[in-house]
């Protein structure tokens, strides 16, 4: 499972650690290393820009290796992001990107534009996150061979759920915050998870 991570563009990316890239904190794409899969975020939990998101799409316009792009949502309100996904989808799908669309607190199995070429990003309440619902949107999403991304994962508990329910991706604050303390604590969960014993009896 992927780890994409915000701001902390000195530490070092590799197949594990790859960049995401948010409005009004974005770095010059030439100064940094995106030979590894990197997504672009939509910066609505600390308040949706829309000129900082359109100039970081168009910044970004050569760059290849982008695994999707988050549409804007409201954080906790299904209705209202899908809403604003009828606007910016086709305008992300404009710039060449995959849009992702955000799975919020209320959503319905059928409410999701499975079909539109999409990947599937994770959002919602941490009630909402941590619920079978939730774990059922990315069974659901890998079935169909769409990338699932989760955010706001920043412990092991987290980790090791969406691990387990099939994540392709994952951010959290505290890995951009603290990047040279935390993101070496994502090899210690793989391994620990790795040696646990149903996972040991599903390998053998």
């Amino acid at each position: 499972m992927l780890l994409l991570v915000s701001g902390a563009t000195r530490y070092p990316r590799s197949a594990a650690v790859g960049h995401l890239i948010v409005p009004r904190q974005w770095a010059d794409p030439d100064s940094l290393d995106l030979s590894h899969p990197w997504a672009m975020d939509n910066g609505c939990f600390v308040g949706f820009d829309p000129g900082a998101y359109m100039r970081m799409l168009y910044a970004y316009r050569h760059k290849t290796g982008c695994v999707f792009v988050t549409a804007p949502d409201a954080v906790g309100d299904a209705a209202e992001t899908r809403y604003l996904w009828k606007f910016w989808a086709p305008l992300i799908r404009s710039a060449g990107r995959t849009p992702a669309f955000v799975a919020q607190d209320g959503l319905t199995l059928d409410q999701v534009p499975w079909d539109e070429g999409i990947a599937l990003f994770l959002g919602g309440t941490t009630k909402f996150k941590e619920s079978p619902m939730a774990r059922t949107l990315i069974g659901i999403a890998k079935a169909k061979g769409i990338w699932a991304h989760i955010g706001r994962v920043n412990g092991q508990r987290r980790y090791e759920m969406m691990l387990k329910a099939g994540g392709d991706s994952i951010d959290g604050s505290g890995f951009s915050r603290y990047p040279d303390t935390n993101i070496p604590l994502v090899d210690d969960w793989r391994r620990r998870i790795a040696e646990q014993p149903e996972l040991a009896e599903v390998r053998a």
